[in-house]
């Protein structure tokens, strides 16, 4: 059967080997505070005249998950433009900072109190409710730009710019590593149970993975809030797999990497960037060396790598540093550098500019190019390379030194 392109958009985005949108379906109340307080970096030294407004969005003290780590990285990468690259022609940066709760609703309101600001962009942190908010940042065309984007309308709005793909490229990446670099064929996954999302999940996955010749995957679900994960981690790690996927919110990893330490799971167990953080690896405990991330950003490690990598270790503590806080601190960054060749910085030229983009330098990540092309199914997307990373003592190192593309797989969905 040939699917049209409206459902293999609608597959691709369930199911690219499961579910690029995990937490997002359920709508919960709550949250922490909408305004956690702007930032222009503290000392901006020479800099003075107007600030070059930027908004943040992101999700904090929600049972949907907590991301403060990548509103302080953006906060971080702010006092760093401003005390060490001049700001932007001279002016200070000022990063405008809400938080929503993953609620379409909060999404909106954030949205309405950022666009009064007038921003020249909005940089997008980790945010379940975004696809409610996308139509209002293109009405008002401010240009949403983000390293870490996890929703569908994040993924092909035409004001939207994904410097990496987030957790559809996670996916495929792991997958193209998985088949064509490691040949395995024997293919099992821990994935979240979401209804109505599940038909498409395996259908999607088993194509993909049977095409690469992965030979009657396994498929096991459980609910995201589940009381004990033990049972599902039994069940997927059954029958001696070569590879265990485990696609999942990241306040749930934490709990399935304890889980599989606690039941010393001896298979690779291969989680999506998200779930790349200190805490998730050291939960394993001893098993920690059996657990593989996937990321858009190069690992930072504790020395080495370009001002920009010095930078973040700097700014930003051990404890914090994950793909997600690299997303907000490298995509600050990466707005700042194009305002800065402008000579009137307007979020209709930035938006210009970044479509404009082709092999562009990216921050801690692969080249970017924002024209489209990348995925067709998904226009937003400039940047589907990764890199497979393994905990290794206090931090992650690469794999195999190199990126890992996954965007041909997008084809075995046609």
């Amino acid at each position: 059967m040939t699917l049209s392109r409206r459902a293999v958009a609608a597959a691709v985005t369930t199911a690219v080997v499961l579910s690029v949108v995990l937490a997002g379906c359920t709508s919960q109340r709550g949250g922490g505070p909408r305004d956690p307080g702007r930032t222009s970096g503290g000392s901006t030294g020479n800099l003075s005249g107007p600030p070059v407004k930027l908004g943040f969005v992101s999700m904090e003290n929600t049972a949907l998950g907590s991301f403060p780590e990548t509103r302080i990285a953006a906060q971080s990468a702010v006092a760093y433009a401003n005390q060490a690259l001049g700001g932007v022609h001279g002016h200070p940066i000022e990063l405008v900072p809400c938080v929503t709760n993953g609620s379409p609703e909060s999404s909106q309101d954030c949205a309405n109190r950022l666009i009064a600001e007038k921003p020249v962009a909005v940089v997008g942190g980790v945010d379940l409710g975004t696809d409610a908010a996308m139509d209002l940042y293109e009405h008002a065309g401010i240009p949403y730009v983000s390293g870490s984007p996890q929703v569908g309308r994040e993924l092909s709005s035409p004001t939207s710019f994904s410097l990496t793909g987030g957790t559809l490229t996670d996916l495929l990446g792991i997958t193209e590593y998985l088949t064509a670099t490691r040949h395995l064929q024997k293919v099992h996954a821990l994935y979240a149970d979401l209804p109505g999302l599940l038909t498409a999940a395996i259908q999607g996955s088993d194509k993909i993975l049977r095409a690469r010749g992965v030979s009657d995957p396994k498929l096991t679900k459980e609910k995201v809030d589940t009381a004990d994960f033990a049972p599902a981690v039994s069940a997927v790690a059954a029958g001696d797999p070569d590879a265990i996927i485990v696609v999942f919110p990241a306040q749930s990893c934490e709990r399935i990497a304890q889980v599989a330490g606690t039941l010393k799971i001896k298979t690779p167990m291969y989680f999506v960037g998200s779930c790349a953080s200190p805490a998730v690896a050291r939960a394993a405990g001893p098993n920690a060396g059996n657990l593989y991330f996937a990321s858009g950003y190069l690992p930072v490690g504790t020395s080495g790598g370009d001002q920009d990598a010095e930078a973040f270790r700097a700014r930003v503590s051990e404890a914090q540093r994950s793909p997600l806080s690299q997303a907000s601190f490298s995509t600050v960054l990466v707005v700042r550098s194009l305002l800065a060749e402008m000579s009137a910085p307007t979020s209709t030229d930035l938006a210009a500019a970044l479509r404009a983009t082709r092999d562009r330098s990216n921050v801690m990540a692969h080249p970017f190019t924002c024209d489209g092309t990348a995925i067709t199914t998904f226009p937003a997307v400039c940047n589907t390379a990764v890199r497979i990373l393994r905990w290794s003592g206090n931090g992650f190192a690469d794999v195999n030194d190199t990126w890992v593309d996954g965007r041909g797989l997008m084809k075995l969905l046609t």
